[in-house]
């Protein structure tokens, strides 16, 4: 996890990785490559922390370059087993991401935050828009009116 009130990214032991991994779409991958990809995921949150001009207006806001890049950062055949395991069905132009979708299913999210900053001509233009506070594909506003 990041602190960022100390400004560190702390990282549970190698030897603990199989047991965060239970359970979820990440078991089926390389216990390394998930560690791995792990410290990715908190590593970005440190970086975007240090570089936000307002802070994410939504927790998808936070966690969207974090999953995408932790995708990215797998190997090929191992993005390739995970994203099989998760159906993220629309086309990813049409993806809109929110709180109510991560807290419900992160993996989903995970993977389509992936597919979204890979379908773009430009998925850092995304990573840049998240650090101006200023992206159309993340909602803050809840979904009912």
């Amino acid at each position: 996890m990041f602190d960022p009130r100390q400004e560190k990214v702390l990282i549970t032991r190698y030897e603990q990785v199989a047991s965060l991994a239970s359970g979820t779409p990440f078991s089926q991958l390389p216990q390394r490559a998930f560690y791995e990809s792990l410290i990715v995921h908190e590593v970005v949150h440190g970086v975007m922390h240090q570089n936000y001009k307002r802070p994410p207006a939504s927790h998808a806001a936070y966690e969207y370059p974090a999953y995408a890049l932790q995708i990215e950062s797998l190997p090929s055949d191992v993005r390739k087993t995970f994203l099989q395991t998760v159906d993220i069905g629309a086309d990813e132009s049409e993806f809109a991401f929110n709180d109510a979708i991560l807290a419900f299913d992160p993996f989903f999210f995970a993977a389509r935050a992936y597919e979204h900053f890979r379908a773009s001509a430009d998925g850092c233009a995304h990573l840049h828009a998240l650090l101006e506070g200023e992206v159309a594909f993340i909602w803050t506003r809840p979904l009912m009116r």
